[in-house]
């Protein structure tokens, strides 16, 4: 395998490790951490069943990784129409190295797909 195909992978799963969220452990654990400003956070989550917070805690996994979803879509597009290069351990990452957008490859990987053969 390629260097710049290994790297281009790496990339896709660390976005993947990004995806999961401190805050849904938060919220399915004891709380927001106890300093001001969470007060409120931490009023509402007492008050919630724990089937509710599971509920809650996926409803923000979901956000986030919406976010970096959309951050590599917007990645790829730069990327395909020549406005943006990604270096990673100083070598170029390809342009859909598998034939799908870098936010495809994300959801696959994230869904716990093996990587494609080339």
């Amino acid at each position: 395998m390629s260097k710049s195909i290994a790297e281009y992978k790496l990339f896709i799963d660390d976005m993947v490790s990004l995806s999961e969220s401190a805050a849904s452990g938060w919220v399915t654990g004891k709380g927001f951490p106890k300093v001001t400003g969470n007060e409120a956070k931490n009023e509402l989550l007492e008050a919630l069943t724990e089937n509710q917070k599971v509920v809650l805690a996926e409803i923000i996994d979901t956000a986030k990784a919406s976010g970096v979803h959309d951050a590599l879509s917007y990645l790829n597009e730069q990327q395909t129409s020549n406005q943006l290069r990604i270096i990673k351990g100083g070598t170029e990452l390809p342009i859909e190295p598998f034939g799908t957008e870098m936010n495809f490859d994300f959801v696959a990987r994230s869904e716990g797909d093996d990587w494609p053969k080339l």
